[in-house]
């Protein structure tokens, strides 16, 4: 068999294709915290704002917590089980009963003072109004 250099650079990049991955799966869960789950989320700007609207299915609105610096969201969340008198008769219990926590970096900074957010059908939506960019100003050499 001839050697052929090129089947051996093809493999080499797959397997670092597949390396990098897996790379984002094991940062979200080395970073997790215990005991919760993350929320999907989707983060996008406007011209004057960053939206992050996140998917919390069975929460109540009095158990999301939020706190925001510049540069940072933080989503927690609390869903707490609802009592059964009796558990009889139950064929498969797959319900999640826990929390939610996520850190989100955000892309741009912001006035979290000024975030206003609205909580419907298990979707979380964060609006946070982007501060206002430092100007720079020329500089004329003598």
């Amino acid at each position: 068999m001839v050697w052929d250099p090129w089947r051996e650079i093809r493999r080499m990049f797959r397997e670092m294709e597949r390396a990098f991955e897996e790379i984002p799966t094991r940062i979200r869960i080395e970073t997790r915290e215990e005991g919760y789950r993350e929320p999907v989320v989707d983060v996008f700007e406007t011209d004057d704002e960053v939206v992050v609207v996140a998917e919390m299915p069975g929460v109540n609105k009095e158990d999301i917590k939020l706190n925001a610096t510049e540069d940072t969201l933080e989503i927690r969340a609390e869903i707490k089980k609802e009592e059964e008198e009796e558990r009889k008769g139950f064929y498969r219990m797959e319900r999640y009963y826990g929390g939610y926590y996520r850190s989100i970096q955000l892309p741009s900074p912001v006035i979290p003072e000024k975030a206003k957010a609205r909580y419907k059908n298990g979707v979380l939506e964060i609006r946070l109004p982007k501060a206002e960019k430092v100007r720079g100003s020329r500089i004329k050499i003598e």
